[in-house]
């Protein structure tokens, strides 16, 4: 979601467009995440009915509560851009997001709320993972630009242009870099900084099902490319200038989620599960030379560690190798940790 499309969303009476209430509470240095998680709540049902009398936000037709649909786009929507601006955030919005979890009953809100037809409940945290699934689409370097009719925001295709790229992909801008320049280092860190947040949310617990789906996708469609010859049709979409940033992203999930992956044994597709809906798809199926279940499998997790080994061996952007010699590194760690408690139960109890 662009900054742009929540200053609409936020927009109030008057065509002034003030940020909601809660901005400030998900920072706030003098609130404790789980204070700030009660705050949040409080604050809530005011920047609701405002954006209900707000001009174009009303309920629909299945009886949702007006405005609130907005809020929580927007509400969520600030959120993820504290978490991809900066890493240091995860940690206080990972409790937060514990926090609202656990909150029970109707104590929290002034009046009945309903969102997309059913109940309002702060444990199902509704819509925050619809809003973190729009920005899963990839970098997106924006810059604001100015016309006869205001600034709005402009997004650049990186791939048009080197030195945008390479930025993209990791090299350092020069102090006096342009406004395009800068916009790409900014997507790049907030890519990578999404992703570890996804997959830091998997390792909490706070959203399962949702890092079940990136983690084996993000991996299908960012690394398994690589175990393909390089003229060979790709199974699933990439784009092959980003290639080199799409192994840092797959490094990501396996640093920070790499106990998950390597324990999970879901299958999200038809090829290892025949009672897969067909209108799903196949997030689970192969997007390289893989050729099992579509889904995690130990099998596939050594296929993923000998890619990453390839590349650490290569000769390619430095920061790609690093990255592919530290996922190596963490699976070896996950597969030492999986099999010591293996170890210590095989050993013959002492006999007294």
């Amino acid at each position: 979601m662009s900054s742009d499309s929540q200053v609409d969303v936020h927009g109030a009476e008057g065509g002034s467009s003030p940020k909601l209430a809660t901005f400030p509470v998900w920072l706030d240095p003098t609130l404790s995440p789980e204070e700030a998680a009660g705050r949040l709540v409080e604050l809530c049902p005011q920047d609701v009915q405002r954006l209900a009398r707000h001009e174009g936000h009303q309920g629909s037709m299945n009886g949702d509560t007006p405005g609130l649909e907005g809020f929580l786009w927007a509400f969520w929507g600030d959120m993820f851009k504290f978490a991809m601006e900066d890493s240091s955030n995860h940690d206080r919005l990972i409790r937060i997001l514990t926090a609202l979890k656990a909150r029970q009953g109707k104590e929290d809100y002034a009046v009945d709320w309903r969102i997309w037809g059913d109940e309002f409940e702060w444990a199902e945290l509704p819509l925050c993972w619809a809003t973190g699934r729009e920005l899963m689409n990839g970098p997106s370097p924006v810059i604001t630009v100015e016309d006869e009719s205001g600034p709005y925001e402009q997004r650049l295709d990186a791939t048009h242009n080197p030195e945008w790229l390479g930025t993209l992909l990791g090299d350092p801008p020069a102090p006096d870099a342009s406004p395009e320049v800068r916009a790409c280092a900014a997507a790049r860190t907030e890519w990578l900084n999404l992703n570890t947040f996804m997959a830091r949310l998997w390792a909490r617990g706070v959203n399962p099902d949702s890092g079940v789906f990136y983690g084996i996708s993000t991996m299908a469609m960012q690394l398994e490319t690589h175990s393909l010859p390089p003229r060979a049709p790709k199974p699933r979409p990439t784009h092959p200038q980003l290639m080199e940033l799409d192994v840092e992203v797959a490094a990501v999930w396996v640093r920070e989620a790499g106990r998950e992956m390597y324990r999970c044994r879901e299958v999200l597709g038809p090829k290892g599960n025949p009672d897969w809906p067909s209108n799903r798809g196949a997030p689970g199926s192969s997007g390289g030379t893989w050729d099992g279940v579509d889904g995690y499998h130990p099998d596939r997790w050594k296929l993923w560690k000998s890619i990453f080994e390839k590349i650490g061996r290569s000769g390619g952007r430095r920061n790609m190798v690093d990255a592919a010699n530290a996922a190596v590194k963490a699976m070896d760690e996950v597969e030492r940790e999986a099999e010591a408690p293996e170890q210590s139960t095989s050993k013959a109890p002492t006999q007294l």
